[in-house]
């Protein structure tokens, strides 16, 4: 049943009235730049006196003025899902684009964004619906609490077993859409602020590095002696690159003539340039490809590689490393160029990391500086001629 004005007391406050049987309701009826605006304000503590509450409702109304006069005033009432799509589409796209994309629909929300991800499997689409119940995309951004968030990380842990670095992914995937809506005025704060995720280390411990890189780098060189595709390939995981931006490595973002490569499809978004070894460009220089997209295509379909684990599995069998993975890879480089005495701030460098470590991080970081240094001293490790 509709509210008439009859069902309402003025109050001493202007532009503030009182429901005659809810003392608790009170309506609010005022004109700002001769637009009316009302709304009704409910009042939940049921042990307020009656001067309390309308002193509450008083400082509501203000609040609700500034918010108007401030050009926020309902900003909060967009809805997560609309904020994520309105988020993205000031976002390029990168291979981390499409994770985000990917990660939102599967535990946050449910997006619009056909242009940025294919058509989700029957498995995909399964996942998603498994968290249908905990989803927060359908609500005002306005109205979302930690707990909300907190109750997805927790259904992630307890019912689906996912350990805490795929829980962080939804703090990664939320903290800049929050961030966002700060600062363009739909949030005043986010509630992701509070929430830390702790995970636990997952770092290889590399004894003797020097000269397990020394048989790394051996093992490679001899296993793929005829094979440059799968040399260059692990040549530059043994460099520092990590499998996806290997994988996403294209010509053009070689320069053979100055002698350096750069990575686009970085996870910050920012290009990220470094010193082509000699080694390395003798090797893709022996590459019989058109030298076009992708350099390292797959040899059966020539699309993009999605498995390595063969390869891996036998480079493995031939060093006797059993543990070897491309990851490990960088773990061992880190580990020998340290036993070496290079410093925080080039090993961080070598491996791409927006931030060094927490001693250092105030330091700025240059990838190009980093792996000039990291190759000299590799050379030194190998005691290698290179054919310049």
């Amino acid at each position: 049943m509709a509210i008439t004005s009859n069902d309402w007391n003025e109050t001493k406050e202007k532009n503030i009235m009182v429901h005659k049987q809810d003392k608790r309701l009170f309506k609010f009826d005022f004109r700002i730049n001769h637009k009316r605006y009302r709304k009704q304000y409910y009042i939940k503590a049921t042990n307020h006196t009656p001067s309390q509450m309308l002193k509450t409702a008083r400082t509501q109304l203000d609040i609700m003025k500034d918010d108007i006069l401030n050009g926020t005033y309902g900003n909060d009432l967009i809805k997560l899902d609309n904020l994520f799509i309105e988020y993205m589409k000031t976002q390029p796209l990168t291979a981390w684009t499409h994770k985000k994309k990917h990660i939102y629909d599967l535990y946050i929300g449910n997006s619009d964004l056909s242009n940025i991800t294919k058509e989700p499997t029957a498995t995909i689409i399964k996942k998603r619906e498994s968290f249908n119940k905990s989803k927060i995309g359908h609500k005002p951004v306005g109205e979302i609490m930690e707990r909300d968030i907190l109750f997805i990380i927790s259904k992630m842990e307890k019912e689906h077993n996912l350990k805490a670095r795929t829980q962080k992914l939804i703090l990664e995937v939320l903290n800049p859409v929050f961030d966002y809506a700060i600062r363009n005025r739909y949030l005043t704060q986010s509630p992701t602020t509070h929430i830390t995720i702790k995970i636990p280390s997952q770092k290889k411990i590399v004894t003797d590095a020097t000269e397990l890189f020394k048989r790394v780098y051996i093992g490679i060189i001899e296993y793929y002696h005829d094979e440059p595709f799968y040399k260059a390939l692990f040549l530059f995981a043994f460099t520092g690159r990590r499998k996806s931006e290997i994988l996403n490595l294209k010509w053009e973002n070689i320069d053979f003539n100055n002698g350096y490569y750069w990575i686009e499809d970085t996870k910050n978004g920012d290009k990220q340039r470094y010193k082509l070894s000699p080694m390395l460009k003798v090797v893709l220089l022996e590459l019989l490809d058109e030298r076009i997209g992708l350099v390292f295509k797959s040899p059966a379909t020539g699309k993009k590689i999605v498995n390595l684990d063969r390869q891996i599995k036998q480079l493995r069998k031939h060093t006797k490393i059993d543990n070897l993975t491309l990851h490990y890879m960088r773990n061992i480089l880190v580990s020998a160029l340290a036993e070496q005495g290079t410093e925080a701030i080039t090993l961080s460098g070598i491996l791409g990391h927006k931030d060094i470590n927490t001693i250092n991080k105030y330091l700025s970081n240059s990838t190009m500086k980093s792996s000039i240094k990291g190759l000299e001293t590799i050379d030194k490790i190998l005691e290698a001629e290179i054919i310049e």
